[in-house]
């Protein structure tokens, strides 16, 4: 009897210390993940584990940028995530996107998921034309990507080649 009492006992205050939590989906140019949130987490501490997932150490140019009645806006770090005015249908969905763009990003984009990140946003916008690339430098942008994916596909295929010996 005592048995049963102290193990409903300590199944009940087990029970008590899971926090509650709800789901948030984060969308980035290339990938979806999704979350189990803390209520009491701020933007901060789910922009950080975002970032940590991604591998991401330049933190500093990306946000999470989410859409109310056609109203864009970004998460704030100092507030609570669900204080925000977002919508509070599970799961939450927050765009990690650049919110500054480098001035010399040659110089200042050190990290390749960070270049990766800024590529693809660029080159959607420039796609969906929210950004204006005059026609010499849209052919020069392209040849630029069609080399990198055969860089990257010549890559892989001398990788398989080695693994095979």
């Amino acid at each position: 009897m005592a048995g049963a009492i102290a193990s409903r006992m300590s199944f009940s205050s087990l029970k008590r210390k899971q926090p509650k939590t709800f789901t948030v989906r984060i969308v980035t140019m290339d990938a979806e993940m999704e979350f189990n949130c803390e209520m009491k987490w701020k933007g901060k501490d789910l922009f950080d584990l975002v970032c940590r997932t991604l591998g991401l150490r330049e933190t500093w140019f990306f946000g999470l940028q989410y859409t109310i009645k056609d109203t864009v806006a970004w998460l704030k770090t100092d507030k609570k995530v669900l204080d925000h005015d977002v919508s509070k249908e599970e799961p939450v969905t927050f765009h990690f996107l650049a919110k500054f763009y480098p001035e010399n990003a040659e110089e200042e984009l050190v990290q390749e998921i960070t270049q990766h990140l800024f590529f693809l946003q660029v080159k959607k916008q420039i796609l969906d034309e929210k950004i204006y690339c005059p026609p010499e430098a849209s052919v020069l942008l392209a040849s630029y990507a069609v080399q990198a994916k055969l860089t990257l596909q010549s890559a892989k295929s001398r990788v398989a080649f080695f693994e095979e010996l």
